[in-house]
């Protein structure tokens, strides 16, 4: 095991020679006789977090001589554990040619802290600013920056929630509620801490790594696709257009104060994980979750009615609250992982006058998907006045048709 000098430790562990001997005088971290541990980083760093969150030291100490928990397991922390380095983010940026207050400000986008000109950076922190200066220096533009880090920052906020969530579910919480103390459960949950992590980043690298080169091939098949059509060299009748499906729970808010927050969260929970599982069955994807509902995108009618239906379907089988669907077929705008437009509000107006297990479709998204001859039928309902539109859209009760 690797031995450190104190100013070494100091230094990886972003720690004053004060606070260290503080910790020293009161038995909560202390030396071997040939120096620190390389272990003891990840601990003094816990320690640093744990008065960060307003634990006076006397009373982690009483805790620890009490053996109401232990830092034994702080070695098994991350899989791949940051450290602190010696580089002032004043000596990083101004080698970089960077702006301090335009680094904070794409910062602050991905959800990090903003940091100070004397301030000492984290190993990731040094890593963060080589990419973004390489980015500028391939042209990439500061709002752009910005608009790919919001993303990333509230997509990789919410994984790693539910990589939170599902450890505190699934592992801690059985063995709390079989007795167990919390200082035995720190220590025998830290390897599977460690397991997990590396099981979950890896599988999110997978997943972006796959889901990136379906973007890439759909981006350059389309722009082949139109330079082929300017030169006139592509037959054919014209594309199918994208639908739009909102989908939602119905009476969900008093469900809510029916069974309690968490329960419902959880029938939430699973509505979402059907509808990602039926979206992607019928070639769609879910654009975004909705609390209790998605918004999902396919690439044709058809597709969206019979996703829709299934969900209908399928979560009454799993006895979830009636869904209601609103589907509308139309040019969409793509932002951020995000679409908007006209038929993107259009499908939310439909969804909002559905009635429980109903999904209801709009004149065009009825007439494609009869086109594609695929075994639905439609119940026309007249011209229904939607909010935002000023003219009344013709609406349809999308249903199957027996034996199809």
């Amino acid at each position: 095991m690797e031995v450190l000098p104190r100013e070494r430790l100091l230094a990886l562990a972003g720690c004053d020679d004060a606070r260290l001997s503080d910790l020293e005088r009161l038995q909560i971290i202390g030396p071997r006789y040939d120096g620190y541990a390389s272990s003891d980083v990840s601990r003094l760093r816990l320690i640093l977090a744990l008065q960060d969150a307003g634990i006076s030291l006397d009373v982690l100490a009483e805790g620890l001589k009490r053996q109401i928990f232990s830092l034994e397991f702080a070695d098994q922390l991350m899989f791949e554990p940051v450290t602190m380095t010696e580089v002032l983010v004043s000596d990083e940026v101004t080698g970089r040619q960077l702006d301090l207050a335009m680094l904070n400000g794409v910062r602050a986008c991905a959800s990090l802290p903003p940091l100070s000109s004397d301030q000492a950076l984290r190993e990731d922190d040094v890593e963060f600013i080589q990419l973004l200066s390489e980015c500028t220096e391939l042209g990439a533009s500061v709002s752009g920056m910005e608009r790919v880090l919001r993303v990333f920052g509230h997509s990789v906020r919410r994984c790693v929630d539910t990589m939170r969530d599902l450890f505190r579910g699934e592992v801690e919480e059985p063995m709390l509620n079989a007795g167990m103390s919390y200082h035995h459960l720190l220590e025998i949950s830290a390897s599977k801490r460690l397991a997990l992590q590396r099981v979950g980043f890896r599988m999110l690298f997978l997943l972006q790594r796959r889901m990136l080169e379906e973007a890439v091939f759909d981006n350059i098949v389309g722009r082949l696709q139109d330079a082929l059509r300017e030169h006139g060299l592509e037959p054919g009748e014209e594309e199918s257009l994208p639908a739009v499906a909102f989908a939602d729970l119905s009476g969900f808010t008093g469900l809510t104060h029916e069974i309690g927050d968490l329960s419902a969260a959880e029938k939430a929970a699973r509505f979402e994980a059907i509808a990602q599982r039926l979206s992607c069955a019928f070639d769609g994807r879910i654009v975004k979750p909705l609390g209790d509902g998605v918004m999902m995108l396919f690439a044709d009618a058809a597709s969206a009615v019979e996703a829709s239906l299934s969900l209908v379907e399928q979560s009454r089988v799993d006895e979830l609250p009636p869904v209601r669907v609103g589907v509308a077929t139309g040019q969409v705008v793509p932002r951020d992982g995000d679409i908007f437009g006209r038929t993107v509000n259009l499908a939310a107006r439909v969804s909002a006058v559905a009635g429980p297990s109903q999904t209801l479709v709009c004149l065009n998204t009825r007439a494609a998907a009869e086109a594609a001859a695929r075994g639905l039928a439609f119940q026309g309902l007249g011209a229904v006045s939607l909010k935002g539109f000023k003219d009344s859209v013709p609406l349809f009760a999308a249903q199957r048709v027996a034996g199809g």
